[in-house]
């Protein structure tokens, strides 16, 4: 299939790494649809992008909302007759360990990093089928993979994502639909700036075999590999972009919240 068959939502596309997925995707002419719950600079971002020749469009969405959900399904189905892709790209951070963890930044959590892609698959997984079928690719992180104690919420649903998508894999295989994450290490982004400017990033630097941040690029490289027909036989799996930190490191990604 050619890109420009291919219609993909991606979610948390205002900024950071999903604005640099929908940007990659629509440079290689697949139809876009980027959503976000910052619904004014999703917008103007999508606009610049469109402006460059993408096809492109915005749609404001709440992950945790499963009303939201299927009416961007309903929408989908009705403008483009067919979804191929979903990147459940949204994501949040409250820091905080589990002594310092209140119910409500649990729940405020949860409800973006892991109901939000639970929703998103539920929701999209129909219509990816009777489009003929697709791929699915959720963001964990490698903090997923191991330890910090002071991202408690973060570190539970990033784990938790990790198995939804093996376990998703198996049961959407058979509707030719498949499923992978992919685990960023550090990117810079928006929220890494601010630890940059603190020099809090320097101990985390130098547990990265490449010695630097990666590039939001970078990781939609990964993103669009596990889209395409390339990825044909790739299902279940995690590609790990992190510069080669998990490699040699089994200490935290992030510095102690009181350092």
């Amino acid at each position: 299939m050619s890109w420009s068959e291919h219609v993909i939502i991606i979610t948390g596309a205002a900024q950071g790494q999903g604005l640099a997925h929908a940007r990659a995707l629509a440079e290689r002419g697949a139809t876009v649809i980027a959503t976000d719950f910052d619904s004014e600079r999703g917008q103007r971002e999508v606009d610049q992008i469109a402006a460059s020749g993408g096809s492109i469009v915005f749609r404001e969405l709440d992950v945790s909302k499963a009303d939201q959900w299927e009416e961007l399904a309903t929408w989908a189905d009705e403008t483009y007759g067919k979804v191929t892709g979903l990147v459940n790209n949204a994501g949040i951070s409250m820091p905080g360990n589990v002594l310092e963890t209140t119910e409500e930044v649990w729940n405020t959590v949860l409800g973006v990093n892991q109901l939000g892609p639970f929703l998103g698959m539920r929701t999209m997984a129909p219509l990816i089928a009777r489009s003929g079928g697709g791929s699915i690719v959720n963001t964990a992180s490698t903090l997923g993979k191991f330890a910090s104690p002071a991202s408690f919420a973060y570190q539970a649903t990033k784990g938790a994502v990790r198995m939804m998508t093996k376990s998703a894999a198996l049961a959407l295989a058979p509707h030719k639909i498949r499923v992978n994450t992919v685990l960023p290490g550090l990117v810079d982004t928006e929220f890494i700036a601010r630890h940059k400017e603190t020099g809090a990033l320097d101990s985390s630097l130098s547990r990265i075999a490449l010695g630097r941040i990666g590039e939001p690029q970078e990781i939609s490289a990964a993103v669009v590999f596990l889209l395409s027909d390339e990825a044909s036989y790739v299902t279940g799996a995690e590609i790990i972009v992190d510069g080669g930190l998990i490699a040699g490191s089994t200490g935290s990604l992030l510095p102690r919240q009181d350092s």
